[in-house]
């Protein structure tokens, strides 16, 4: 079949799931799914993938509802996560955050934009490769992720090195406005500790206060920006001292104090190094160092506690996996997409940054409306980017050649 005809076939395909897209995307709205509480979003994906005719679906250890398409040797895994950020203020939302409400093109509500039309514009994307029977010798693996929001990445790592599904390359569908992105800063978390002598506040000269003893640190701490690792695309590192904690005896002289520093790096720090960096500064001081574990319970009771480290990435432009989504948006669009990177966090910090799988993002969702009280997505860029997710298995075999199965 030429381009031209499948592209026609694909875009026809596309509008014929308009409605049934985004009833399903509604459907995710109205549900509930905070980090770690996302059982009922993930059987309700579930049941979609069933829908669209998935040749299987299951549940992984971590909870991500999941669904293959085709027999392939060759996978390829479309992510995007289904829990969100909790809402704090409700009255702040032109509409309450559970209903979905639309307005001429735009659909709004809690997660729309990050990232639950993704998961709907994935979803339909494996849905039209399947109606059209476009896949030869690749399968497509539609993950329904958990955990993103507050642990990027924990799920992803857990589905491959637990469960053992290794993708031969992972598009993110998080939120691009239709454009493709490449990598992102990574971030961790590091806790700084001081350590004093109790005595009561009353006879202070006998012991040794932690949280002076923090004051020249935190300074030396904050000195370090301008000073840390540096990109050409990502710009520079940044610490923040964003949190300090100490004994809660109002009392007493603190024997000890601790401040958390939100650490964003750039591709190619390691955990080591960013400890070995902090540490030369502040253990003259007399303060300790460590990234802390960050305690991670999925909702099927697994636990995936692992440290609190989140690596960036940066897959090159003349990378098979950006070529095969240049040439995808070609194909559909008679244009050259934009090609850029992400400002915030995604599970491509491991897929990427530490499994070394080859990562894209390309999403339908604006950055702009993520995490805000305006949470909202278009959606005519649905129907397109279940076009894109239909045609780039599509496109990746043409590139790569069929490989025996």
């Amino acid at each position: 079949m030429e381009i031209n005809e499948l592209q026609e076939k694909i875009a026809a395909m596309a509008e014929e799931f308009r409605q049934p897209m985004t009833e399903f995307l509604s459907d995710l709205i109205r549900i509930q799914s905070y980090t770690g509480h996302e059982k009922p979003a993930v059987e309700r994906t579930l049941l979609e993938l069933k829908q669209i005719g998935c040749d299987e679906v299951w549940i992984d250890s971590a909870g991500n509802a999941l669904g293959r398409i085709g027999n392939g040797k060759r996978t390829i895994l479309f992510n995007a996560h289904l829990d969100t950020n909790e809402v704090s203020d409700d009255s702040q939302w032109p509409h309450p955050p559970l209903e979905p409400v639309i307005e001429g093109d735009v659909l709004y509500g809690l997660g729309a934009s990050d990232c639950k039309a993704g998961v709907a514009a994935i979803v339909y994307g494996a849905a039209i490769l399947n109606k059209l029977n476009l896949l030869d010798d690749v399968s497509v693996v539609v993950m329904g992720a958990t955990l993103e929001e507050d642990a990027e990445g924990f799920a992803l790592r857990s589905l491959v090195e637990r469960d053992l599904l290794k993708p031969d390359c992972v598009l993110l569908a998080e939120a691009t406005d239709l454009t493709l992105r490449r990598g992102h800063r990574g971030r961790c978390e590091v806790h700084v500790r001081t350590k004093g002598k109790a005595v009561h506040a009353s006879t202070p000269h006998l012991g040794e206060n932690a949280i002076l003893k923090m004051a020249p640190v935190i300074e030396a701490l904050e000195a370090m920006n301008g000073s840390l690792p540096t990109h050409p695309i990502f710009g520079d590192g940044t610490q923040v001292v964003s949190l300090i904690n100490g004994p809660h005896t109002p009392n007493s002289v603190p024997d000890w104090c601790e401040v958390a520093i939100d650490r964003r790096l750039v591709p190619g720090e390691t955990a080591e190094s960013i400890v070995e960096g902090i540490r030369a500064v502040v253990e003259p001081m007399g303060a300790s160092v460590e990234i802390p574990v960050q305690p991670v319970l999925s909702h099927t009771g697994l636990r995936l506690d692992a440290p609190s480290f989140y690596p960036g990435w940066l897959v090159e432009e003349n990378d098979l996996v950006v070529q095969v989504g240049k040439l995808t948006y070609q194909a559909l669009w008679q244009q050259e997409p934009v090609v850029d990177v992400w400002k915030f966090s995604t599970d491509g910090t491991y897929s990427a940054g530490a499994a070394g799988i080859p990562t894209l993002g390309f999403g339908p969702q604006e950055e702009v409306y993520v995490h805000t009280a305006l949470d909202q997505v278009n959606l005519n860029k649905v129907v397109q980017a279940a076009m894109f997710y239909a045609l780039y298995p599509v496109i990746y075999q043409q590139v790569t050649g069929a490989k025996p199965n």
